[in-house]
C-alpha cells in the first residue's frame, strides 16, 4: 500500500506541476480552468480512497462540515458581513444563488486533510484545531491573489480585507474543533500530501501572480 500511495503521490505532483504551467500559459489556462473543479474533487476523493481507518462516524461529520462550510460562504456572499465583499465567477462551476457547491466541498476537504496531518502529533484537540486553522488560513493566504486572477471569485475593488483572514481563521477552527470533538481523526499520508500539495500549487501561482 505504502508503495502505490507513494507513486499515487507522485503522479499527483506532476498533474499538478502540469497545472501550474497551464495557468502560466495564455493559450491553455481555459482549459486548465474548465478542469479546476473536477481536480478539487478528484483531490478529496483520493484522500478518502487511501484512506486506513473507515469510520462512518468520521465521514458523516466530514460531510457535514461541507454543508457548514457551504452555508458559512452563503452567508458571506449575501451579507458580507462574514469575510467581507465579494462574488463568485464560474470558474468553481454550479452552485445555489451565487455560491458553488464545491466550495463546501472544499472545506471538507480542507479540513479533513489538516486534522490528518495533526493526528497523532497533536493530542490536545484545540491545539490540533488550532494548528489546522493556521494551515488552512496560510493556504488561504496564498490562494486568494490566484483565486481572483482565475475567476474563482473577486473582492470589492480587488482588495483581499484582513476581516477575510480572520474570519477564515475562526470558522477553520470551529470546523476543526467539531471534528476533533466529534470523533478522533487518523493520519492519512495520501491526505497530507495532498494538502502540501496544493499549497506548494498556490504557493508558487501566488509568486507568479505577484510578478506578473
Amino acid at each position: 500500500m505504502n508503495t502505490i500511495e507513494n507513486r499515487f503521490i507522485a503522479v499527483v505532483s506532476i498533474i499538478y506541476g502540469v497545472g501550474i504551467a497551464g495557468f502560466m500559459i495564455p493559450s491553455l489556462e481555459s482549459t486548465f480552468l474548465w478542469l479546476t473543479p473536477y481536480t478539487i474533487f478528484a483531490s478529496f476523493v483520493f484522500a478518502w480512497i487511501f484512506h486506513k481507518k473507515w469510520e462512518f462516524k468520521h465521514i458523516i461529520i466530514v460531510s457535514i462540515i461541507g454543508i457548514i462550510g457551504f452555508f458559512i460562504e452563503y452567508a458571506g456572499v449575501k451579507t458580507g458581513a462574514i469575510f467581507g465583499t465579494y462574488t463568485y465567477g464560474k470558474t468553481l462551476g454550479i452552485g445555489f444563488q451565487g455560491v458553488p457547491y464545491l466550495i463546501g466541498i472544499n472545506w471538507a476537504a480542507l479540513v479533513f486533510f489538516t486534522s490528518s496531518i495533526t493526528a497523532g502529533r497533536v493530542q490536545n484537540p484545540y491545539g490540533a484545531s488550532i494548528i489546522g486553522a493556521f494551515l488552512m488560513t496560510m493556504y488561504d493566504f496564498f490562494l486568494e491573489p490566484v483565486a481572483m486572477r482565475l475567476d474563482f471569485w473577486t473582492w470589492e475593488e480587488n482588495i483581499v480585507p484582513f476581516q477575510n483572514y480572520v474570519a477564515w481563521f475562526i470558522a477553520a477552527f470551529l470546523l476543526q474543533l467539531i471534528l476533533q470533538l466529534s470523533c478522533k481523526p487518523t493520519r492519512n499520508k495520501m491526505a497530507g500530501a495532498m494538502f502540501l500539495i496544493q499549497l506548494s500549487f498556490f504557493l508558487i501561482l501566488y509568486v507568479w501572480v505577484k510578478i506578473f
